[in-house]
C-alpha cells in the first residue's frame, strides 16, 4: 500500500495545477479522500480488494468546474462562472500606486471587475447618478481604471465610452461632447474638439476616480 507520505506528495502535485483560489479546497478534499480510504474496513479474504477507481479522485479540471454546491467550501470561495477575484499581484505597478494613494482597496476593485484569463472584465454596477452627463464621465473614469489594471495607463477612447453609454441607455448625443468639455480638468486632452479620440486621466481625474470607486463599490 502507498504510504500516507507518498499520497500527500501526490496530492500536493495535483493541487499545484489548480487555480490559486481553489488550492486550499482541493487539498482538503483530496486529503479527506486519502484518509477515508485508509480507514475503510478491509474486504473479506475471499474477495480481492477492489482498487480505487481513478474517477474517485477529482482532477484539477473537475475541481475547477464543479458547482459551489458540489464541493465543501470551508470558507474558501470556489471560482465561479464569471471569473476570479483580482489579486494585488495581478495589477500593474502604476495601478497599485493609484490604489495606495487613493486609499482604494482590492475589495473595492473586486466589486467592479473580475479576472478572466489574462484580462479583466467589468461587472454590471450602478453608477449612482441621475444625470446622463455625470454617467458619461463616470463611464470614462471606470473604463480608464479597467484598462490600467494590466497596462498601467489610465485611459480609454471616446468611442468606447460612447458605446457603453448606448448600452447603459445613458447616451445623450446632443450633449455628449458638452459633458467632457465641462469635465475637461479630469482629462489631459487640453481643449475639447472633434479631433479628440483618446481620454487619458489627469491627476485630478485620478483623484475623482478614487472617490467614484469608493462611492459605487
Amino acid at each position: 500500500m502507498t504510504s500516507l507520505k507518498e499520497e500527500i506528495k501526490e496530492i500536493v502535485d495535483i493541487v499545484a495545477l489548480v487555480p490559486e483560489p481553489q488550492k486550499a479546497m482541493c487539498f482538503e478534499l483530496l486529503l479527506k479522500e486519502a484518509l477515508a480510504s485508509r480507514r475503510a474496513p478491509p474486504s473479506p479474504p475471499s474477495v480481492p480488494p477492489a482498487s480505487t477507481p481513478k474517477s474517485a479522485v477529482p482532477t484539477p479540471a473537475a475541481v475547477a468546474s464543479a458547482a459551489p454546491a458540489d464541493l465543501p467550501t470551508n470558507g474558501v470561495q470556489p471560482i465561479v462562472a464569471e471569473g476570479a477575484d483580482i489579486a494585488m499581484s495581478d495589477l500593474h505597478m502604476k495601478t497599485r500606486k493609484f490604489l495606495e494613494k487613493g486609499e482604494v482597496t482590492l475589495g473595492h476593485l473586486n466589486e467592479l471587475f473580475y479576472k478572466e484569463g489574462e484580462g479583466f472584465e467589468s461587472l454590471s454596477v450602478d453608477l449612482k447618478v441621475i444625470k446622463m452627463s455625470e454617467a458619461q464621465v463616470r463611464i470614462a473614469l471606470l473604463q480608464s481604471l479597467q484598462n490600467s489594471l494590466s497596462s498601467g495607463d489610465f485611459q480609454t477612447t471616446v468611442e468606447a465610452v460612447r458605446e457603453e453609454c448606448k448600452m447603459r441607455k445613458t447616451y445623450d448625443s446632443a450633449n455628449f461632447t458638452a459633458s467632457f468639455k465641462s469635465a475637461a480638468d479630469l482629462f489631459d486632452f487640453g481643449t475639447w474638439s472633434k479631433d479628440v479620440t483618446d481620454l487619458r486621466l489627469s491627476e485630478a481625474g485620478k483623484k475623482e476616480l478614487a472617490v467614484v470607486v469608493k462611492l459605487i463599490s
